[in-house]
């Protein structure tokens, strides 16, 4: 499992034009073969029962809003500017025990 904020990721210039400025949540090599990636938007009491993935990497950005996840039987909470990665068996789930929406953006990556 790995945690970061965006707002402490410091920044950096792109290849192609160091001018333009990026934070970089994982890095090239870090993760292989992207399975998908989409946002989700939970409402308050929405949950997800725990679960694992095999062979998938999992990575959560939070946009807005505050979430509890549960990795390993360990209670995180994530708020806006978090990345979380979950790693392949890693048991996980999701819960907004809160009175707002939180909102993310999230992909897999296959491992096999």
């Amino acid at each position: 499992m790995k945690k970061i904020n965006s707002k402490r990721l410091p920044e950096e210039g792109v290849s192609h034009n160091p001018d333009i400025m990026k934070k970089v949540f994982i890095k090239k090599g870090e993760i292989p073969q992207l399975m998908m990636y989409g946002s989700a938007v939970f409402k308050p009491g929405d949950s997800v029962d725990l679960h694992k993935h095999e062979t998938m990497y999992e990575v959560f950005h939070i946009t807005k809003g505050k979430a509890n996840f549960l990795v390993e039987g360990k209670e995180i909470l994530v708020s806006e500017g978090d990345c979380i990665t979950i790693e392949p068996n890693e048991l996980h789930g999701q819960s907004n025990p809160f009175s707002e929406n939180v909102e993310w953006t999230y992909f897999g990556i296959a491992i096999d």
